[in-house]
């Protein structure tokens, strides 16, 4: 009979992924807590006249993010705080994630930087990046001889 000691079980296996899934969705494996660096969900949609930029920011205003642009690269910086009243109850979970983000973009030289505009509104952030007239597509007719 052959025994094997320090052998992994299923056991040991799904908890390693537990483990894994948790830090992919940012949440701390020994506490449960949402960790304090997270990444907000971004939308990229491009267009024919600009590329649009959507992040969803929850619980968030327009002045808890600052956003520069340096070298062709796009950076989104915020801080989403962690709020609540006190109360005697006591928290079971929370999965709403608090902290800070970063977020950065490489920009086509398709986009014109001097007019890049922000909007913010419900909780969405939603970044401007208008293209650059040379960039942008031109019909070209075709004359029949």
């Amino acid at each position: 009979m052959l025994v094997r000691h320090n052998a992994p079980s299923v056991r040991d296996f799904n908890r390693l992924f537990s483990r894994m899934d948790n830090a992919f969705r940012g949440v701390d494996a020994d506490s449960g807590d949402a960790m304090a660096n997270w990444s907000p969900n971004m939308d990229v949609i491009e267009q024919e006249d600009r590329i649009l930029l959507r992040a969803e920011l929850p619980g968030m205003s327009d002045g808890d993010v600052e956003i520069t642009v340096e070298n062709r690269t796009l950076s989104i910086h915020g801080e989403k705080k962690f709020e609540h009243e006190e109360s005697d109850g006591h928290f079971r979970r929370l999965e709403s994630r608090y902290g800070s983000f970063y977020r950065s973009f490489s920009l086509p030289n398709s986009v014109d930087q001097d007019r890049i505009d922000a909007r913010f509104a419900k909780g969405v952030l939603e970044i401007d990046l208008p293209k650059a007239e040379q960039a942008k597509p031109k019909k070209i007719s075709v004359k029949v001889r």
